[in-house]
């Protein structure tokens, strides 16, 4: 039996090919082509200046060598598994890549297979976009917008550090004086421990606001995070609302920070709380949604006017008696740092829920 010989391609095939190639070639962005081996056959020139590496240095070799300290195992087997599935058959997510010289390259990084018409692989293009630029420009704008507010949060600090500062000048001189009754010292301790606390978190709080620090992304446990602050919560209103938790089994560690995401906990679970005034519910849960983790803390008091949504964010806005109204407005920059959101479900008598949702594909 005769073979047939395969089929030539046309010229327009051809031309469209070559096409492809130059486009390859000239991307702006880092790009590579392995062989179903994963072996690296080419790169285009945007690869060679990212990294520093030259074409003949790499081909041949394995992208490996691009892998930084903060690139786990769970990661590439996460990537892999969803390239690998014929139904996806790419892998997007955020990665720290090393060049040559040791740099630690934020990118945003594509692997998507490639295959022919029979479906079976016939090699992987890799595509990287330098976000080191926009991450740093996205920082300056923060800093901008937070010293923007500087004058009214000037006015703020003033009033919010004058009124506990003066409790506790006014307590420091009755316990000295020495004429106060046995049976009033506690209420004065209590007025004074309670006053100093208030006064260490309003300088916390405007600390963190102003100056931001940087992410510290580590591989952590969210449902465990999440459970230790519905413990502490729970024992501080052992006489208010009570505290439930559903935590996802199949939610797997992801990287976030872990004590700017419990800050962010906290915030929204102790506003949720103070919320109830004493009474009803308070439910903390996690779950997975479309490629984010999620942490949802809803409450069934009173609701969020639709005045008060529009504001919830906003630094200094507050409907409570005392605060500096910025503990939604933290949780909000520290929740976009980490490229995730935060959503708002309320209506009036009806509770509200708040979702932070965290991205899982992160490096």
């Amino acid at each position: 039996m005769a073979i047939l010989p395969e089929p030539m391609p046309s010229s327009s095939e051809h031309e469209l090919a070559l096409t492809l190639y130059q486009a390859f070639l000239r991307s702006n962005d880092a790009m590579l082509f392995c062989d179903p081996k994963g072996t690296i056959r080419d790169v285009n020139d945007a690869f060679t200046r990212h990294y520093g590496w030259t074409r003949t240095e790499v081909v041949g070799r394995n992208p490996r060598l691009l892998r930084s300290q903060y690139t786990t195992n769970d990661t590439y087997r996460e990537m892999w598994s969803r390239i690998m599935d014929p139904k996806v058959g790419f892998w997007r997510g955020e990665l720290v890549n090393r060049a040559k010289d040791g740099r630690e390259l934020p990118v945003v990084l594509t692997i998507t297979a490639v295959r022919d018409e029979d479906g079976e692989i016939v090699g992987y293009v890799s595509n990287d976009m330098d976000i080191g630029e926009l991450r740093r420009l996205q920082e300056r704008v923060a800093q901008s917008e937070a010293l923007a507010h500087l004058g009214q949060m000037a006015a703020v600090v003033a009033h919010e550090i004058r009124n506990p500062l003066g409790s506790i000048v006014m307590a420091a001189r009755q316990l000295a004086s020495g004429t106060l009754p046995t049976e009033d010292r506690e209420l004065v301790l209590n007025i004074l421990t309670d006053e100093s606390r208030r006064l260490n978190e309003t300088l916390t709080n405007f600390l963190t606001y102003s100056r931001p620090r940087p992410l510290k992304l580590e591989r952590g446990d969210l449902n465990a995070m999440a459970a230790d602050v519905a413990l502490i919560i729970a024992g501080n209103a052992s006489t208010g609302p009570l505290i439930q938790t559903e935590f996802d089994a199949k939610l797997v560690p992801l990287r976030f920070d872990h004590d700017q995401i419990r800050q962010v906990t906290w915030n929204i679970a102790l506003n949720a709380v103070q919320a109830l005034e004493g009474k009803g519910t308070v439910r903390i849960s996690t779950g997975l949604r479309d490629g984010f983790a999620l942490l949802r803390v809803e409450d069934d008091g009173p609701g969020i006017s639709p005045a008060a949504r529009d504001d919830l964010f906003q630094p200094f806005k507050t409907t409570k008696s005392h605060g500096t109204g910025l503990g939604l407005a933290i949780a909000d920059h520290i929740v976009r740092a980490h490229g995730g959101r935060i959503e708002v479900e309320s209506s009036p008598e009806h509770g509200a829920a708040f979702t932070v949702l965290l991205p899982t594909a992160q490096g």
